[in-house]
C-alpha cells in the first residue's frame, strides 16, 4: 500500500501540474526552483528533506513511510511530469472576422436639442 500511495501522489502531482491547474505550496516552490535551474527531482527532494527535519524538530514521528516518501516523491514527479504535461493548443492561423457592432449609448449626441422642462423634473 505504501508504494501504491506514493505512486498515486506522484501521478496526481504530475497530472494537475501538467494540466496547468496550478500548484500547491510545495509544488509551487518546486516549480520555482526548477525555473531557476534545479531539476524537479533535486528541488522536490530538498523540499521534502527540509519538511522532514522541521517535523522531527517539532516532535513528529519519522517512520519508514515518511522516509520512503521523502526520497521517492522527487524522482517520481520528475519522471512523470513530462509525459503528463499538456501541450498548448494551437490556435487556427486564420480566425473568422466578426462583424463590427456599434455600441449604443444613452448620450443622444450633439444633434439632440433639449426640450422644454416639465413639472416632474
Amino acid at each position: 500500500y505504501l508504494v501504491t500511495g506514493i505512486l498515486a501522489i506522484a501521478v496526481g502531482s504530475g497530472a494537475y501540474i501538467g494540466a496547468g491547474l496550478g500548484t500547491g505550496p510545495r509544488d509551487g516552490i518546486m516549480m520555482g526552483l526548477k525555473a531557476r535551474g534545479l531539476s524537479v527531482r533535486v528541488a522536490r527532494t530538498i523540499i521534502e528533506i527540509t519538511v522532514l527535519i522541521i517535523g522531527a524538530l517539532l516532535g513528529g514521528t519519522i517512520g519508514i513511510g515518511t522516509l520512503a516518501f521523502t526520497v521517492a516523491i522527487g524522482p517520481l514527479v520528475h519522471a512523470l511530469l513530462p509525459p503528463l504535461t499538456l501541450r498548448p493548443r494551437k490556435r487556427p492561423s486564420r480566425q473568422p472576422r466578426l462583424p463590427e457592432v456599434r455600441k449604443r449609448t444613452l448620450d443622444p449626441g450633439p444633434e439632440a436639442v433639449p426640450g422644454p422642462a416639465t413639472a416632474d423634473q
